[in-house]
């Protein structure tokens, strides 16, 4: 795919207009959001003020302060949640799977790009961080110009080498200088070793995990039948099989099993777990993500 730009589906992001990212728990974050906290705000202090946006409660308007600026302005309370949402995209040769679109890639991006399109419509701030064998982090990104820009990136980053996501969250660690919200997007098609000390590397935040898989990488399709090649994308190694009923049944058995492992991995850390075919539609597995679907 040297060369040719990944494809980002867009045509679903208004329908998400009117959906917001809830919060759990308080995320301490660096700039001005519209969450609010699950406490009403009575008896608390206002620390300062933002511009009224649409879909605010009415109640938490300051008439005061519109008597003399004739400006609509909310009080925001110290209890206020602010939302600082981290996704860590796999960008390793396997995510190029399958050869048609979209492959692993560019749906996981077509996700991130409808998560982060909620966080920009609230006035929050958002990274995407793609990871194969080094990092590429950028800064945080907030508001609408961002937002396109981070659409235009999506559609030209470079797509190869290894998953390391061990490796990757040492890297990233000290730059999320706050709690945050931190999605990883992964196939996960790496060792169980290192998926486990990532998720407790990240395990401060506020974490997700979104497992994206081609339904043909689960159970092996029909044509592939009698000796075959199989070819390590991420590592180009190859190996000849026979392939039959039974080698079938038995790759179908340990895919499984890593898949369970994951699981397992996602309840001992006590963290949201989504597993993902990317023959969903995009907008159904935001919703899940955000706990609307």
């Amino acid at each position: 795919m040297a060369g040719a730009k990944h494809i980002i589906d867009t045509s679903f992001l208004t329908q998400l207009d009117r959906y917001a990212i809830p919060l759990s728990r308080r995320v301490t974050a660096v700039h001005t959001g519209s969450h609010q906290s699950t406490r009403t705000g009575a008896g608390l202090d206002i620390i300062d003020h933002r511009k009224y946006n649409q879909g605010d409660s009415l109640k938490r308007i300051d008439w005061n302060l519109y008597a003399r600026t004739e400006k609509l302005y909310i009080r925001r309370f110290e209890e206020d949640k602010n939302l600082n949402m981290v996704i860590l995209l796999d960008a390793s040769s396997s995510m190029l799977f399958p050869d048609n679109t979209p492959n692993k890639f560019e749906y996981a991006a077509t996700v991130a790009a409808g998560v982060s399109y909620i966080v920009m419509k609230h006035n929050d701030v958002y990274t995407i961080a793609t990871f194969a064998d080094d990092v590429d982090y950028t800064k945080s990104h907030k508001g609408r110009d961002d937002f396109l820009r981070t659409i235009d990136n999506l559609t030209q980053i470079p797509v190869s080498g290894t998953t390391k996501l061990a490796d990757c969250a040492d890297s990233i660690y000290p730059r999320i200088k706050s709690k945050s919200m931190v999605l990883i997007m992964s196939d996960f098609l790496d060792n169980l070793d290192s998926v486990q000390k990532a998720v407790n590397r990240l395990s401060r935040h506020e974490l997700v995990i979104v497992h994206i898989y081609d339904e043909n990488e689960i159970n092996l399709p029909e044509s592939v039948d009698g000796t075959v090649k199989f070819i390590d994308s991420e590592t180009g190694e190859e190996i000849s099989f026979t392939v039959g009923a039974g080698f079938k049944k038995e790759y179908a058995s340990e895919y499984s099993k890593h898949m369970a492992e994951l699981e397992k991995i996602a309840y001992d850390f006590k963290i949201p777990y989504f597993r993902v075919s990317i023959k969903n539609e995009p907008f159904d597995t935001v919703l899940k993500i955000i706990g609307e679907g």
